[in-house]
């Protein structure tokens, strides 16, 4: 089943790989997340502490980094998986 999506001058846009598709917006989302947490992290840091300083909070960023390459990965493996299952073992 091939889903259609509205792209911008009223055309369609086919999503073939729904698996990669949901990935994609999975790593947006975590990228959004990232930035959010990490400018609240520093203000309430910072609010803490009483005056401005560099601590952990500016580690939320590889965090978020470290997730994505995570889920890069599962995703990778799972297709190598569906590859060698449809052509055989090599």
């Amino acid at each position: 089943m091939v889903q259609k999506e509205k792209i911008k001058g009223g055309g369609t846009m086919k999503i073939t790989n729904k698996k990669k598709f949901l990935v994609r917006i999975l790593e947006i989302l975590v990228i959004i997340g990232t930035i959010i947490l990490t400018i609240l992290s520093i203000n309430y840091a910072n609010k803490l502490r009483g005056h401005q300083a560099f601590g952990g909070e500016y580690l939320v960023p590889v965090l978020g980094l470290i997730v994505i390459l995570i889920i890069e990965t599962i995703y990778e493996e799972s297709e190598n998986k569906k590859r060698s299952k449809k052509y055989g073992r090599r």
